[in-house]
């Protein structure tokens, strides 16, 4: 198996792989969240949906003040068939819901516990921030999102990261962070300096 160089992106990689052989698709093909998260016991709703559910000042604290303060939760009540819903935030991209949900998947592949539950809104429970885990959780569903043995010989050619984007249906900003996470940047600017151009900052 290809392993990203940095050491704490190796094991991230090996459990992407077992996500993406859990959905069944190959390194070559998207996966789509969406269509894993069954199979780890979660129901995704629609966001917009889901936060009508709330009162209004609630709804007005949830897509207006707080947009940018949350991404996702799970209601910590099992539906009857056994499942969880999580809830995407609705003002947020669909690129951006993709690692949203993909994290949260992670957490689940993971076994993740959370350290604690904040309400932010009526029956709307979100894990209490634990910096380990949830590094944890996006590193590998990062890796489950753009695998390395096709990421690496991409960016090895020149490939940009607006492009590689594209290609995997993700943001800018998480082709940035993989390259980073994965310890590629200096590659990456040996190419796109080749290329004549440089579209990435190194991390401060």
């Amino acid at each position: 198996m290809l392993l990203p160089f940095s050491d704490r992106s190796k094991d991230w990689e090996r459990h992407g792989s077992a996500l993406r052989k859990k959905a069944g698709v190959s390194d070559a093909k998207r996966l789509d969240p969406w269509k894993l998260a069954p199979k780890f016991g979660l129901t995704v709703v629609d966001g917009w949906e889901a936060v009508s559910w709330s009162n209004e000042n609630d709804r007005h604290q949830l897509i207006v003040k707080d947009k940018y303060g949350w991404s996702g939760g799970i209601l910590p009540r099992a539906l009857p068939d056994g499942s969880f819903l999580c809830i995407l935030n609705p003002t947020h991209s669909a690129r951006r819901n993709k690692i949203t949900l993909m994290e949260e998947i992670a957490h689940a592949h993971l076994g993740h516990k959370p350290s604690g539950l904040i309400c932010i809104s009526d029956g709307l429970q979100v894990r209490d921030y634990n910096k380990a885990q949830e590094h944890e959780a996006y590193g590998v569903g990062a890796a489950a999102l753009i695998p390395w043995v096709t990421l690496f010989p991409a960016l090895n050619a020149g490939r940009s990261i607006n492009e590689l984007a594209e290609t995997f249906e993700v943001t800018p900003d998480l082709i940035q962070y993989r390259i980073k996470i994965t310890g590629e940047f200096r590659i990456y600017q040996a190419r796109q300096r080749r290329m004549g151009t440089i579209r990435m900052a190194p991390k401060a």
